[in-house]
């Protein structure tokens, strides 16, 4: 049983039943170990899209024999392998070698020009890169500029001149695989994940053994009783730090993960038809469209028992259709961050199901983040003020815990950026949120969104939930244009489904009827086709910002 101790600033603070003193290697595969009897046939990982797998019987013994091969062309401890591939099964196994040598992996956006992998590249000293015949062009030009001598790894066995296959690793004998390495467990960095750039440029973060051990201790998931067919479809490229931790967790679980590496909204339910999964990851940009998809109609999907929600905040709405659409699942909403894995989850109790909706301190229909996870401390301070305050109190939120990352990458060698943590370890995640009086938390959006209407604070969230309501809605953004006299104004911009139709007034007339007066689309509503995207995926609200403000002010001075 865990124990519970309450702290009335912070919330639950929870502690695990076990925390191992290993690396994150150890750990999954002493997990492993205990059932390999009964999973040893089936598949670990299943890239969907190409049909590539890897067993679980096989994956200690490639990840050493690959590890080996590995530490006869040079790679030592503190080694940085940098990697740019839409491979998932290859990817993971190389990645597997690295960290049983004491190294550690950063990949990054397989689209990226040469000069950003060039300088991404020079950060990490990199002489070892791992590539796809799609990608390798990009990266030889980037090595080319940083006019060094690389190892290219081909995880794809494309037949690619100037690199080394992947399955020629996996034929080592194993004998040069190193023991007693010596990791520091606090210390040593496991993995450098790309934060999605929601507010700005992309930063690397710093993950150690430690994090995801400490996290991992933590999960009921590890629960031997838990059983071996829990299958999860999850939507991640490799470089991501949700897919790190997903197919970490069911490598030590034995269940399989199917993933979509490369990811067509087209296709997305054929794979879900096909593989028939017992779970599904979703990200809002996935759940927000898929919520509204017509084709939910003409299938069956009694087959999926739980749904996972996270990335960024969703809406009320999406959340009622998909549990009407989806009767059968649990639908669990996590908040998390790349600098702090998991911060909180909610619970697969029947109460806890049907309270995933509640009310901001405003009366903001709000989906909620759950509680927090194990060995996380939180606290909500006035933005402003920076005063504690206590529960049903919007203000921003910071936390404290041993899943956090070590800090942002600068470059190898040198201490991390620790900027965003204060003297006292507490971490800005840079969210508005508040605690209800049972101690569930509900993340409303980022500090950076919110915009003021005279001297009322305005969430662009809430104003787009009301508008998500409306059946011809398919996706919404709210934004703040500079105005002279009330400093800003809220603007819409809508993209409505396929051959739906309504109008800007009566969409104006939606948001006007259930919000107060400052809150309301004072600058007005646009239909545009589409929304930019950032890499992560989410609205980039940055690129948003630039565009349409400028375009709106323009229309302001043609009409004077």
């Amino acid at each position: 049983m865990m124990q519970v101790n309450r702290s009335t600033d912070y919330g639950e603070i929870l502690q695990p039943r076990q925390f191992p003193n290993v690396t994150l290697t150890d750990c999954i595969f002493q997990h492993l170990r205990k059932h390999i009897d009964a999973v040893a046939e089936k598949p670990w990982l299943i890239d969907v899209c190409t049909g590539k797998k890897v067993l679980f019987g096989e994956v200690e013994e490639l990840a050493k024999k690959v590890a080996s091969a590995l530490a006869c062309r040079g790679f030592a401890k503190g080694e940085i392998l940098y990697f740019v591939t839409y491979d998932i099964v290859d990817m993971a196994i190389l990645q597997l070698a690295v960290w049983l040598l004491g190294g550690a992996t950063r990949g990054s956006f397989q689209t990226e020009e040469p000069e950003k992998f060039r300088r991404e590249m020079n950060e990490v000293h990199c002489k070892f890169v791992a590539v796809d015949s799609e990608t390798v062009l990009a990266v030889k030009k980037a090595i080319c500029l940083c006019d060094t001598e690389c190892t290219i790894i081909n995880v794809g066995d494309a037949n690619i001149e100037g690199t080394l296959r992947f399955s020629d690793l996996t034929k080592d004998d194993g004998l040069a695989f190193p023991e007693n390495i010596g990791i520091d467990l606090e210390n040593d960095t496991l993995l450098i994940s790309n934060t999605s750039g929601t507010t700005g440029m992309p930063k690397g973060v710093m993950h150690t053994h430690k994090s995801f051990v400490s996290l991992m201790s933590c999960c009921d998931e590890l629960s031997a009783e838990n059983g071996h067919d829990e299958s999860i479809l999850i939507t991640a490229n490799s470089f991501a730090v949700s897919n790190a931790w997903t197919t970490s967790v069911y490598l030590a679980t034995g269940n399989t993960v199917y993933c979509i590496g490369r990811y067509r909204k087209e296709e997305f339910i054929y794979h879900v038809i096909k593989f028939r999964p017992r779970k599904l990851f979703l990200y809002p940009y996935i759940s927000g469209w898929l919520a509204r998809s017509p084709e939910l109609q003409k299938h069956d999907f009694s087959f999926i028992k739980g749904m996972t929600i996270a990335g960024s905040v969703i809406d009320p709405t999406t959340i009622r259709l998909l549990q009407t659409a989806f009767p059968n699942s649990v639908t669990n909403m996590a908040y998390g961050q790349t600098e702090c894995l998991k911060i909180s989850l909610t619970l697969n109790s029947e109460s806890c199901q049907k309270s995933l909706i509640g009310y901001s301190p405003d009366g903001e229909e709000m989906v909620t983040s759950g509680t927090l996870f194990p060995l996380i401390q939180a606290k909500i301070l006035d933005i402003e003020t920076k005063k504690l305050l206590g529960c049903n109190k919007l203000g921003k939120l910071y936390i404290k815990g041993l899943h956090l990352m070590k800090g942002y990458f600068v470059e190898k060698g040198k201490q991390p950026n620790r900027s965003c943590f204060d003297k006292e370890g507490w971490f800005d995640t840079g969210d508005v949120a508040f605690f209800d009086s049972i101690g569930q938390l509900f993340v409303r959006e980022r500090v950076s969104f919110i915009f003021k209407y005279f001297m009322h604070f305005v969430s662009p969230s809430e104003i787009e939930a009301i508008l998500q309501q409306h059946p011809a809605v398919q996706m919404a953004c709210v934004i703040g244009v500079p105005n002279r006299e009330t400093t800003n104004l809220a603007k819409a911009l809508v993209v409505l489904k396929d051959r739906e139709t309504t109008t800007e007034e009566e969409l104006l007339k939606l948001v006007a009827d259930k919000l107060p007066f400052y809150k309301q689309l004072h600058g007005g509503l646009q239909f545009v086709d589409s929304l930019p995207e950032n890499k992560g995926r989410k609205l980039d609200r940055v690129a948003i910002v630039e565009i349409f403000p400028r375009e709106y002010v323009f229309y302001l001075l043609s009409i004077k």
